[in-house]
């Protein structure tokens, strides 16, 4: 668990950047698959990843919609 939420705190930023308004699929800390949907995303990183991975997806939003959230 330590390691999930130093993870989350080192790359959440640059990920944020980077994957703006798409799903990200994150293996072994590292972005396996990017797509419009979570199930598109999904899909493409359990081709990729080992059987016994953990696939975390994740969606980044756009700074327009983080504004609207608010």
């Amino acid at each position: 668990m330590k390691r999930a939420k130093g993870f989350d705190l080192k790359f959440a930023r640059d990920f944020a950047i980077k994957y703006s308004g798409k799903f990200a699929a994150i293996v072994n800390e590292k972005v396996v698959a990017t797509g419009k949907s979570r199930s598109e995303v999904f899909l493409k990183a359990e081709k990729i990843a080992p059987a016994t991975a953990k696939i975390g997806v994740f969606y980044f939003p756009t700074k327009k919609e983080m504004l609207t959230a608010l």
